[in-house]
C-alpha cells in the first residue's frame, strides 16, 4: 500500500502540523509506504491567500507527485491557504482515491473556529453565504479578507469539490453532525469519525498532588481568563503551561495571586510528569475543539479531565467516570464542578484515574489508530462508499 499525505503546514506550529507528523510515523511503522507533499504558508501569506481559490503552482506539484510515486490513496490535512483546492483537481485528474481530515470548520466558515470575540458563532453552517461572517471581520478582523475567504470556499461549494472526497475523516461524532447537516450536503457515507492518538509507550507513575493544571494555548478561545478569574476567589492551586497572546496576563495574574504559577511553554517530556502528578487537567475551551490532543495525554497519564460540555469534549469525558463536564464559559459552572471534584474522597478520584488510563488504552493508542487507519485506507481502495463503521 502507498499512500501519500498532503498538508499545508502552520505559520506557527501546531495540533494540525503535529497530528500529520504522528500519522506519517505511524502507518510507515505499520509497512506502508508514505510520503508526505508539504506546502507552506511561511511567506508571502497574502499572495497565498489570494491564490486560494485554484492555485495552479500547487496543482502541478501536486500532479507531478502522484504520478512518480503512484499512490493508492491520498491523504489530505489542510489545504488552507499554499495548497488550495487545486489539490483536489490534480488528484481527480489522475483517478486516484483520497481522503480528507476535517480538523476544523473552515469548509463552513471564514472564522475556522466557529467561534468570534469570546463567542461560539454558528450563523454561517446553514445559511447559503456567510454574509454574517463578512459582516463581522471574522477573519483577522477583515471584511475584505473575510469576504474573499468565503468567496473561494463559496466557489468549491458551487462547483461540488467537496463531493469528489471518498471519505471525510472526522474526530469526533459532534464534528461529523455539524458537518452532516450543514450547507455542504454531503452524505452520511462520506464521514468516518477517527480520533487523534498520542504516543506515550511509558507513561510516568501517576502521584496525584494538589495542584490543578492547564496546558495549552494562552489566547481568549481556550477559556483562560475564566480560570484566572475564578482562581483570583479559589483557595486551590492551578499551574499553566503554554504559549500565546494572553501570555503577559497570566503572567500577572501568576505574580499577583500566590495560588497561581506560570511554567512556560514547556516540551512534552516535562508536560507528561507534570499530568501524572496533578489533581486534575482544566480544559475550559470555548470552541468546537477537534480533538484535543492534551486531554488524550491527561488520560494516558491517569488523569482526569474538567472539561467544557462542548465539541470534542462532551464526547471525550464520560461525566462521573473519567472526568467532570461544565457548562462553556460558565463560571459557576466551572466551580461547582471543581468543587464537586475536591468534594470526592481519594478512593473515588483513583477510580476516575483508573477510567482515564481505560479511555486512553481502548480509544486513544497508535495500535487501535493504525487499525483504524489503515482500514479507511483499504475500504477507499476498494472504493467501497457504502455506510462505514469502524471496528470496536
Amino acid at each position: 500500500m502507498r499512500i501519500l499525505i498532503i498538508h499545508c503546514a502552520y505559520k506557527f506550529k501546531g495540533g494540525e502540523d503535529t497530528v500529520v507528523e504522528e500519522e506519517l510515523q505511524l502507518v510507515r511503522d505499520n509497512g506502508v509506504e508514505a510520503e508526505l507533499l508539504q506546502f507552506t504558508n511561511h511567506t508571502n501569506t497574502l499572495m497565498k491567500i489570494l491564490q486560494m481559490p485554484f492555485n495552479f503552482f500547487s496543482y502541478k506539484k501536486t500532479l507531478k507527485k502522484i504520478k512518480e510515486f503512484r499512490p493508492d490513496v491520498v491523504h489530505i490535512h489542510n489545504l488552507h491557504f499554499a495548497a488550495s483546492p487545486s489539490v483536489i483537481y490534480a488528484i481527480k485528474k489522475t483517478k486516484t482515491s483520497f481522503v480528507c481530515t476535517l480538523h476544523n470548520y473552515r469548509l463552513l466558515c471564514p472564522s475556522a473556529l466557529l467561534f468570534f470575540k469570546g463567542k461560539v458563532f454558528l450563523s454561517s453552517i446553514h445559511t447559503s453565504f456567510p454574509w454574517q461572517a463578512v459582516k463581522k471581520g471574522v477573519y483577522k478582523n477583515s471584511r475584505l479578507l473575510t469576504f474573499w475567504m468565503a468567496l473561494s470556499m463559496q466557489f468549491h461549494q458551487w462547483a461540488k469539490t467537496w463531493q469528489h472526497c471518498n471519505r471525510f475523516i472526522v474526530l469526533s461524532n459532534s464534528a461529523k453532525q455539524i458537518f452532516l447537516y450543514s450547507k455542504l450536503n454531503l452524505r452520511d457515507e462520506q464521514f468516518v469519525v477517527k480520533p487523534n492518538f498520542a504516543t506515550i509507550e511509558h507513561p510516568p507513575l501517576s502521584n496525584p498532588g494538589d495542584d490543578f493544571l492547564y496546558i495549552g494555548r494562552l489566547s481568549e478561545e481556550k477559556g483562560i481568563r475564566l480560570i484566572l478569574h475564578l482562581f483570583s476567589s479559589l483557595p486551590y492551586k492551578i499551574k499553566f503551561a503554554g504559549d500565546g497572546p494572553l501570555k503577559e496576563e497570566v503572567m500577572a495574574a501568576c505574580s499577583k495571586h500566590s495560588n497561581m504559577e506560570y511554567l512556560g511553554n514547556l516540551q512534552k517530556k516535562e508536560l507528561l510528569p507534570l499530568l501524572a502528578n496533578s489533581n486534575a487537567l482544566l480544559f475550559p475551551s470555548l470552541w468546537f475543539e477537534g480533538m484535543p490532543l492534551t486531554i488524550i495525554e491527561a488520560f494516558a497519564c491517569s488523569t482526569a479531565v474538567i472539561a467544557s460540555r462542548l465539541g470534542a469534549m462532551d464526547d471525550m469525558i464520560t461525566p462521573h467516570l473519567n472526568g467532570l463536564h461544565f457548562e462553556a464559559g460558565d463560571e459557576q459552572s466551572l466551580k461547582a464542578a471543581i468543587e464537586n471534584w475536591q468534594g470526592l474522597s481519594k478512593e473515588q478520584k483513583q477510580t476516575y484515574r483508573k477510567n482515564a488510563r481505560k479511555a486512553y488504552e481502548e480509544c486513544y493508542t497508535p495500535k487501535k489508530n493504525a487499525e483504524q487507519l489503515l482500514s479507511i485506507y483499504t475500504s477507499v481502495m476498494e472504493k467501497k462508499l457504502t455506510p462505514f463503521v469502524l471496528a470496536s
